[in-house]
């Protein structure tokens, strides 16, 4: 009768501690520590914390393990009611004053449940952080577009603004060689329209110094990172024109030498024209894959979409300054992108698929970098 009475008494006792702490409960969280989640065991009977991540710890230090129930309703408002009407199946919540933490909350075993809370305001910040890295990239656009088309314009000008100097040279040499008279109005006036073309010239060539002073900044860097990088700040664009992204890239770092800002100019210029071409003749699951070919001695980039395509009128100018196909473009895009590629020493040209839409093909030489000189982009 004696071992028979001491059961129940053991039995209430048990909840009353921390029971497990550092065994089977901290076991139970193991999943969500090597995932980086920030989850915690929450006693059932007293709505004490009983044991959490390091994830937790980080985020809510004053809640670390055995925090009292008054603690965690303080930090986190309303938690209290949603444990007393825990059910099986787990529950979304928006804690705090706030509204700042999303939870999820679900019965672990007959004595604990299972939080796990994420801090919302980190998702903006990412947001933010996001929506910052597309202004830069389309400000840097922007510059080197304006860069890219002085630099066409400087040439363009140059030789009529040449050939027109020639010209007043020329009739000021057979004027004089012929004796004709010129009154000083006249004279004059010939005079001041050679200074203001060779004036004009000198502008001319001044921009084209200005242009050309923007060389690439090399640096090692994984390319790999930075597709990645680059087909993120097109998510918008994506879902935008309802279009599925395939990454074929490797897992393991891809190491090159190049300048980071072109390089994704490149990318994002690419992948943007794939876009444009979906959208002007949509076909019934629009695509646009991205790939990463790693050879011995250089590396290729495809970006590759099932969109309109190119006809041969369009294939022949496709990198023609100010020649484009869209009702709004500049055409100097791919003149651009070009223009970055060959700085890189690399190649820049585009196949036709066999079913529908084109393939851009960048290749680049590849370069033999040390892992700890490596930069994900």
């Amino acid at each position: 009768m004696t071992l028979n009475a001491s059961i129940p008494t053991t039995r209430r006792a048990a909840p009353r501690a921390l029971p497990r702490r550092a065994g089977a409960s901290a076991d139970a969280l193991r999943a969500c520590a090597a995932l980086g989640d920030a989850a915690a065991l929450v006693r059932r009977d007293d709505h004490r914390v009983a044991v959490t991540t390091p994830a937790w710890r980080a985020l809510l230090p004053s809640l670390s393990d055995g925090a009292a129930a008054d603690a965690l309703e303080l930090a986190l408002p309303g938690l209290r009611t949603a444990c007393r009407n825990a059910e099986a199946a787990p529950q979304r919540l928006t804690l705090g004053p706030t509204r700042q933490w999303d939870a999820q909350l679900a019965l672990h075993d007959d004595d604990h449940l299972l939080l796990r809370v994420s801090d919302r305001r980190e998702l903006g910040r990412a947001v933010q952080r996001q929506l910052d890295d597309r202004e830069q990239l389309l400000f840097t656009s922007r510059v080197i577009s304006v860069g890219e088309m002085a630099t066409t314009l400087a040439h363009e000008l140059n030789q009529p603004i040449g050939a027109a100097a020639n010209l007043l040279r020329g009739l000021r040499s057979r004027l004089t060689r012929r004796r004709v008279a010129l009154n000083a109005e006249e004279a004059g006036a010939l005079e001041r329209t050679l200074e203001q073309v060779m004036f004009a010239s000198r502008i001319i060539a001044r921009i084209r110094e200005f242009t050309h002073s923007h060389q690439p900044r090399h640096a090692r860097l994984d390319l790999a990172a930075l597709l990645r990088s680059s087909a993120s700040l097109l998510d918008w664009d994506l879902r935008r024109s309802h279009a599925a992204l395939a990454l074929e890239l490797p897992a393991e770092p891809v190491p090159v030498t190049g300048d980071e800002v072109m390089l994704q100019q490149v990318v994002v210029n690419l992948m943007r024209n794939a876009l444009d071409a979906l959208r002007s003749d949509p076909p019934a699951a629009p695509q646009v894959a991205l790939r990463l070919l790693v050879r011995e001695q250089e590396v290729e980039v495809q970006v590759c979409d099932n969109g309109c395509g190119l006809d041969d009128a369009a294939a022949a100018k496709v990198f023609v300054p100010f020649a484009s196909t869209k009702p709004s473009g500049m055409g100097i895009g791919l003149s651009i992108c070009r223009s970055f590629v060959e700085l890189h020493q690399g190649r820049l040209w585009f196949s036709r698929n066999a079913e529908r839409g084109a393939t851009f093909h960048v290749s680049l030489p590849r370069r033999a970098a040390a892992p700890a000189t490596v930069h994900s982009a």
